[in-house]
């Protein structure tokens, strides 16, 4: 009876054109029609991202009566347990995020450390005394009407016109006397000024020093003016060791994410270097805006340290007219070329204190007085 049944429906299906056959189902006919197949494929991944348990369930049951065929189809994974969109998900950052965290942090501390280079100085103008501001002879008008104006009456309007005059004339009189009081003041102060003024242009020593010794008072590294007269300097610039600089370094991956890595011994020296050099120039600039008699200056740099090597890192003489000091690597070519820049040694080029024999005159007592 069932081979019947299945005969009769086999043989109905065939006598039944395909077009008819179609026909029985019009709405998903037409809906699948007029459908693009790019658009139904879309439909299809939207599905099994937004539907994960359906997509799942739809592969194992057509795993089910996909079992007996000869279609070979890949094992199914399991599905983990979906989480309840009530639960908290966990803040923070992830690995990789931590690590570009710290590569921008480094970068933003190495910059920072690195923007005394960059600085400029205006180089010093003869000081001017701003002329006094005119004096108002209102305040005394009144106040001399206050005092008079009880003598009149007030029917006597002459005798008061009269008062009024005489008080504003004494205003004027009295503004014009403080006027002139205040020019000779102004007069006085800029002749101090431009005797001051003259002594620093000619390196007097007492009037250079101190002008100095102002200038360097914020530096980030502390500079000790160890002599200046006339036209020539000796300064004692104390550094910072290399424990200042961030503990890491930023770079790239291969794949072109933002990490961070700790510094090469090589590394390491030659951004202290740079440094080092960054510092020797801010106070070289420093020194040719604030003093305009100097034309040659001897800057020592001195490391104190109490857990490692200190000593004279580098001595050198340099002069105003032989440099170009609006280029920020200057003190880094300086260090690097000069006589007695600085003393790098091994493989890693590590900066080393120059030794006590081979320092110049006048350099091995200065770390005890800096």
């Amino acid at each position: 009876m069932g081979f019947g049944r299945r005969l009769v429906r086999k043989t109905v299906r065939k006598a039944t054109p395909r077009p008819v056959r179609r026909a029985m189902h019009p709405v998903r006919t037409v809906k699948r029609a007029a459908t693009p197949r790019p658009v139904r494929q879309v439909s299809r991944a939207v599905y099994t991202v937004t539907n994960p348990l359906g997509a799942a369930e739809n592969k194992l049951i057509g795993a089910a009566l996909n079992s007996g065929s000869r279609r070979r189809t890949s094992p199914t994974r399991s599905v983990p347990p979906t989480r309840s969109r009530s639960a908290p998900v966990r803040q923070g950052l992830s690995g990789t995020g931590v690590r570009a965290a710290d590569a921008v942090a480094s970068h933003d501390q190495l910059a920072q450390l690195m923007v005394v280079k960059r600085e400029r100085f205006t180089a010093a103008r003869r000081p001017l005394v701003p002329d006094p501001d005119p004096v108002d002879p209102k305040p005394f008008q009144q106040q001399e009407w206050e005092r008079r104006k009880g003598e009149v009456r007030l029917w006597q309007r002459a005798r008061r016109r009269q008062v009024r005059a005489e008080a504003a004339e004494f205003g004027q009189a009295a503004a014009a006397d403080l006027q002139t009081q205040a020019h000779v003041q102004q007069r006085e102060q800029q002749a101090l000024v431009d005797t001051w003024w003259t002594a620093l242009n000619q390196g007097e020593p007492g009037v250079l020093t101190a002008a100095l010794k102002a200038a360097f008072d914020d530096n980030p590294a502390p500079v000790v003016v160890v002599s200046a007269r006339e036209s020539d300097a000796f300064l004692a610039l104390v550094l910072p060791g290399p424990e200042v600089l961030p503990p890491k370094t930023a770079h790239v991956t291969p794949t072109g994410r933002l990490s961070s890595r700790a510094w090469t011994k090589t590394e390491l020296n030659q951004v202290y270097a740079e440094l080092l050099g960054a510092h020797l120039l801010a106070t070289i600039r420093e020194t040719w805006a604030v003093a305009p008699s100097l034309t040659n200056i001897r800057i020592a740099g001195l490391r104190k340290r109490a857990d490692g090597p200190r000593g004279v890192l580098f001595d050198v003489d340099v002069t105003r007219t032989d440099g170009h000091w609006a280029d920020d690597r200057w003190g880094d070519v300086l260090l690097a070329h000069i006589p007695g820049g600085l003393n790098r040694a091994g493989r890693a080029q590590e900066v080393q204190p120059w030794p006590r024999e081979k320092l110049r005159p006048g350099a091995s007592g200065l770390l005890a007085n800096a």
